[in-house]
């Protein structure tokens, strides 16, 4: 479980996170809205040790690991999936998901390429192919099975559905579900609002750096996150 209270992160004089609170319970989607700017990204790169927090705790099972370095983070269990999957286009599927799992035994990254296989059959029937040329969709897959390499108890995503095409975006967002499923907390910013809807059971919106609404899925209020997203942020005829 992943709790944050009171994160700063501030770049020079400029305070782009002030105050952001965010929770992810094991098993559980919580999907964080916001407009450009809002400071989304930022917090993600704070909580998974890119940036380190002016101030804040970051929780993960109570123990607060803030300011720790991102291999820390990892170390301990959370993992940030970014924005543009960020894959290493000159090696294989398989290549990339061994990054993944550097730190397990050679036994115990055998198995859980297994386990990510059966999770994703596409990346099973390209193991050998190089990365780069797997379509958009496929490598988020890649980017989604090489978080699970680390064995994480928590796992960030930072815009998983950017620049897929319309049918992808369900694709990708059933496997965040599955993900969630499979016992994991997912915390996971996402532009398209109606798509993640469907598959959150919380929301957090943010706005000029400030979580401003917590609360279940089920009761978000279009009205409100219309007023900070604007009106494309929902696909009105879903």
């Amino acid at each position: 479980m992943l709790e944050v209270t009171d994160l700063n992160v501030s770049y020079g004089a400029v305070n782009a996170v002030q105050g952001v609170a965010l929770r992810a319970d094991t098993g559980k989607v919580t999907l964080v809205l916001g407009a450009n700017g809002a400071g989304k990204t930022t917090s993600l790169r704070a909580i998974a040790g890119y940036h380190k927090p002016k101030s804040g705790s970051v929780l993960v099972d109570g123990v607060d690991l803030a300011g720790r370095r991102a291999h820390t983070m990892v170390r301990n269990k959370l993992v940030l999936v970014p924005e543009g999957r960020r894959v290493f286009s000159t090696l294989t599927v398989e290549e990339n998901l061994r990054i993944g799992g550097y730190r397990a035994s050679r036994g115990a990254a055998d198995a859980t390429i297994a386990e990510v296989y059966e999770q994703f059959p596409i990346l099973a029937d390209r193991k050998d192919s190089q990365a780069g040329l797997l379509s958009g969709g496929e490598q988020q897959m890649l980017a989604f099975g090489r978080a699970l390499m680390s064995q994480p108890k928590v796992i960030l995503m930072d815009e998983p559905s950017m620049g897929l095409a319309p049918t992808m975006v369900d694709s990708v967002m059933t496997k965040v579900r599955e993900i969630a499923d499979g016992g994991i907390a997912v915390l996971i910013v996402e532009q398209n609002a109606d798509a993640g809807i469907r598959i959150a059971d919380d929301v957090a919106v943010i706005t000029r750096g400030k979580t401003v609404w917590n609360g279940a899925a089920a009761d978000a209020d279009k009205a409100a996150v219309h007023a900070v997203l604007g009106e494309s942020a929902f696909d009105e005829n879903a």
